[in-house]
């Protein structure tokens, strides 16, 4: 009777660590995400990268939208800033003035230290949360200040959309209707290219040089995607 008893417990243990065994292997296959940071200088390309990304299928959390969201009127946010720069940062129909509040921030280094302070908690809590709901696949967060603010803790590599400073003066100047004068102060307001590249020394980090023709960077993103496929 006890050989039977020891048998029925030896074979009770076994179910048992069979069905630990395969928990912990679900859980794994449930977890498998590849978290990128992707970033890159002003104009440089960032949003095509992350939209050809998207249509391979990669999950895209895009700060530059977060940044939008976090100033909604009626947002914590808003209210913050028009409290600190008075309701000359608005349009008419409450909204904010991204162009005002743009040239608010490179007017004085502690106006851009006082809108981050308002800011940026609440739009890397936003992206927190974003990132805890993607449970599988490449999850690409476009992350401007990546360098910068050194914010490549959360990731497991990176991608850097490069290219050449005449050639995102020239994207600016065009797109957000400045000046040259303009378009260099706003890039000197960003890490160098230089500071970007070294990015390698904290991940993992591919270059996706962006200063050629759309066909060219579409290659270059569909084989950066099938490189991030891999290593899921």
């Amino acid at each position: 009777m006890s050989d039977i008893i020891i048998i029925l417990e030896e074979s009770c243990s076994f179910r048992y660590k069979i069905s630990v065994l395969i928990a912990i292997i679900l859980s794994n296959m449930a977890s498998k995400v590849l978290k990128v940071a992707l970033t890159g200088g002003i104009a440089s390309g960032k949003s095509l990268v992350s939209d050809l990304l998207e249509i391979h299928g990669c999950r895209i959390i895009d700060l530059d939208v977060i940044s939008r969201e976090v100033v909604m009127p009626e947002t914590e946010g808003l209210r913050e800033l028009v409290d600190s720069f008075g309701e000359s940062i608005l349009l008419s129909d409450g909204s904010l003035n991204r162009t005002n509040l743009r040239d608010v921030l490179y007017k004085k280094g502690r106006n851009r230290a006082l809108i981050e302070q308002i800011l940026h908690p609440k739009i890397l809590q936003k992206m927190k949360s974003s990132m805890a709901d993607c449970r599988e696949g490449v999850m690409v967060v476009v992350i401007p200040l990546l360098v910068e603010k050194q914010l490549w803790g959360p990731f497991d590599r990176a991608v850097v959309v490069d290219c050449e400073n005449e050639t995102q003066i020239k994207r600016l100047m065009e797109r957000d209707d400045v000046d040259a004068e303009k378009a260099k102060t706003m890039l000197l307001a960003q890490a160098s290219r230089e500071q970007r590249l070294q990015l390698n020394e904290h991940l993992p980090t591919d270059i996706i040089e962006n200063n050629a023709k759309v066909s060219d960077l579409k290659d270059k993103v569909n084989a950066l995607n099938q490189k991030l496929i891999s290593l899921i």
